[in-house]
């Protein structure tokens, strides 16, 4: 080597301080730790827990695989793995209530089956019951709570209930008073009242009259208002004020939940 050459000195090791290292890449270890603890604690909402620990789970291998920080790695996919677990076990639980509460409201919606008597009949085609085909008066209707039978309807009996009771007043300038005679039987748990199945008329162009247990006061025997417990039923009159004249059907709800069944008025 010449005296006109420069020199250059040998690399140096890097110096470190005993017991140190160079700084890892951690990024990924404490985004599956943060993730975990969110999955951990999603872990009982359906599907929201099941994703999030997925993804958890998920950082948490690569940040493995990548040799990152192993404590926050490990930490945040067990968590993860457990908030997914407890997820999925929440979400498979709630469906299955769910299917309870849908299967539930659909018998709710069919609880109202029309048992039609076979000296009865009915009249007309399609569905019976429908205000297209109404039953004939005397059939009886079997609810999930109630079996309820119209066994007549009187369309003008405006004298028998003037003379059923002097507080009747007269009915209102071309109305009359219509007399229905029901049957009325509580088949539901527990016990129920006979106002919770109203009747009433419905005329051919929709408008609706409803019949009234109070007054006018209906001739007797008049339907009465108490309590039935299961098992036991009731027969009696019950009073509509409806157009003179009027076409139309009757229209019973046998229970609250109940569809309602529509009866010829002849």
């Amino acid at each position: 080597m010449t005296n006109n050459e420069p020199y250059y000195a040998p690399p140096v090791a890097p110096n470190y301080a005993p017991g140190t290292v160079p700084n890892q890449a951690k990024g990924l270890a404490i985004a599956a730790l943060v993730v975990g603890i969110v999955a951990f604690l999603l872990g009982l909402v359906p599907i929201a827990g099941i994703i999030v620990g997925a993804v958890a789970v998920v950082l948490g291998i690569i940040a493995l695989v990548k040799k990152q920080p192993k404590g926050f790695a490990l930490t945040g996919t067990i968590l993860g793995g457990v908030g997914l677990i407890v997820s999925v076990i929440v979400t498979i639980l709630a469906t299955i209530v769910a299917g309870a509460v849908v299967s539930s409201v659909g018998e709710l919606a069919q609880q109202t089956q029309v048992a039609v008597d076979e000296n009865a009949g009915t009249t007309g085609s399609g569905d019976a019951g429908t205000r297209e085909n109404p039953l004939a008066l005397g059939t009886e209707v079997a609810g999930k709570d109630w079996t309820v039978t119209i066994n007549s309807f009187t369309p003008d009996a405006t004298a028998d209930v003037m003379a059923a009771s002097p507080i009747n007043s007269e009915p209102e300038a071309g109305m009359v008073y219509g007399l229905l005679n029901v049957s009325l039987a509580y088949t539901g748990e527990g016990s129920s009242s006979v106002l919770l199945v109203p009747f009433s008329f419905v005329t051919t162009d929709g408008t609706v009259y409803d019949a009234s247990v109070f007054l006018p006061e209906a001739p007797a025997p008049a339907l009465g208002t108490g309590e039935l417990f299961a098992g036991a039923g009731t027969t009696g009159n019950i009073v509509i004020s409806l157009p003179a004249g009027a076409e139309g059907a009757l229209r019973v709800s046998p229970g609250i939940f109940a569809d309602d069944v529509f009866y010829n008025t002849k």
